[in-house]
């Protein structure tokens, strides 16, 4: 049993090459100094005496940000290389973080979140970018935008959870965190793949020869927009986004004030949904990659709907019993996440080719932060109503996005006939 245990993980990691790997230690770094938004509604509610209706319009901003960076990291990514791109996002949101600390009332703190959005979200276009660029054959795509997620998550299993304690000392410690670990990715990002050779080599691949046609003409790269199917694919993304974002918005103030957790408290949760995804996702993704791509996502969103959904169930519980209940309906949504969350990226690189890919990259990327930009704004509406509302409201989207999706996954298995 356990040589059969040790056989699946060697066989879930062989063959990702090696500088994804090396850009994976790079965003590890990144995110483990995640540690301002997962506590910026409690921060924004306690510390600066915002209500949560006007905390929702604050992370807002963050996500207006976001968006527009979104579509400027495709841009840039196309014209520098994914690897400059990232360098560029970490060095222009370390004065963000410092600014965020300083600012002393709402219209500050809206400036700086704008900032922040555009600054840190546009190393997430160049990020899948370059982890597409790294491999050698399809086949790889999902097993490294995988083993990129495993980075990501392993990061943000340390910088919530060491947020969470300092937050309980004193909450600019946070922000000098966040700071410090943009600050610390630049120097492994430079250290692993320098100045020269890797950041030459992403510029010439990204702005590399067009395809030409039979007759040896130049063909202009489709615009992800002209793709119908693709854009109502990172529609339905950008909706059932919406619920998972309430991770940096309703979450953690529903945790706080419907069980009575503290910010460590959270912060051990959080670390429940990035040890599992650490754990087990590449090893899951390995055991479903013959299996139809937007049906298997499909399901995981909906899954991870149905965790968020059941979260009110236990409120008003005794402690122990209560924060089981968090635990399991975080497990069940893990669950959901770790079979949709590394799917989404390597359908966009089906649909992609090297010479459109960055722009690819940046509309589904764009589907996220339009959910960073609406999450909040939604969600503190629901929460201010009703808290519960918010995770009902989320498993009737979840559902809604299960059938569109599923329609995606046939229109592809009669063109492909792969079942999407």
């Amino acid at each position: 049993m356990l040589r059969r245990i040790l056989n699946s993980y060697r066989n879930a990691y062989r063959g990702v090459p090696r500088d994804v790997w090396l850009l994976s230690l790079v965003l590890l770094v990144s995110r483990s100094g995640t540690m301002v938004l997962p506590y910026l509604s409690i921060y924004a509610t306690r510390e600066q005496g915002i209500p949560p209706m006007s905390v929702g319009w604050l992370l807002a901003f963050y996500g207006v940000g976001g968006v527009v960076s979104a579509i400027l990291g495709g841009w840039i990514t196309a014209r520098i290389g994914a690897i400059a791109t990232q360098v560029l996002s970490f060095a222009l949101s370390i004065p963000g973080f410092l600014i965020l600390e300083r600012a002393a009332s709402f219209e500050q703190m809206c400036g700086a979140l704008l900032y922040l959005g555009i600054a840190v979200e546009m190393m997430r276009p160049a990020a899948n970018t370059a982890t597409i660029e790294f491999c050698t054959d399809e086949s790889q795509h999902t097993r490294a935008l995988a083993v990129n997620r495993l980075a990501v998550n392993l990061g943000m299993s340390i910088g919530p959870t060491v947020g969470g304690f300092l937050a309980v000392l004193d909450y600019r410690w946070l922000f000098w965190g966040n700071a410090i670990g943009a600050a610390a990715a630049i120097l492994v990002m430079l250290a692993t793949f320098g100045t020269g050779r890797k950041i030459a080599k992403q510029a010439t691949s990204a702005t590399s020869d067009p395809p030409m046609d039979g007759a040896g003409k130049a063909v202009r790269a489709r615009s992800p927009w002209r793709d119908g199917r693709y854009v109502a694919f990172c529609a339905l993304n950008a909706l059932v986004s919406i619920v998972f974002f309430q991770f940096l918005g309703t979450y953690p103030l529903y945790l706080n004030e419907q069980y009575h957790l503290s910010e460590d408290q959270i912060g051990l949760l959080f670390a429940v949904n990035t040890i599992v995804i650490v754990l087990f996702e590449l090893i899951l993704v390995n055991a479903i990659r013959d299996l139809p791509l937007v049906r298997v996502f499909a399901w995981g969103h909906l899954l991870g709907c149905a965790g968020f959904g059941l979260l009110p169930l236990a409120v008003g519980s005794p402690f122990a019993a209560g924060y089981a209940w968090c635990v399991v309906t975080m497990l069940i949504l893990t669950a959901g996440e770790m079979l949709a969350m590394p799917l989404g990226a390597a359908y966009a690189a089906r649909r992609s080719t090297p010479a459109n890919r960055g722009h690819y990259m940046g509309v589904y990327a764009s589907s996220f932060s339009i959910a960073v930009l609406v999450a909040p704004v939604v969600g503190m509406w629901l929460y201010a109503r009703n808290p519960h509302l918010v995770w009902y409201s989320g498993l009737i989207a979840g559902s809604a996005v299960f059938i569109g999706l599923l329609k995606i996954a046939d229109l592809e298995k009669s063109s492909n006939g792969d079942g999407g």
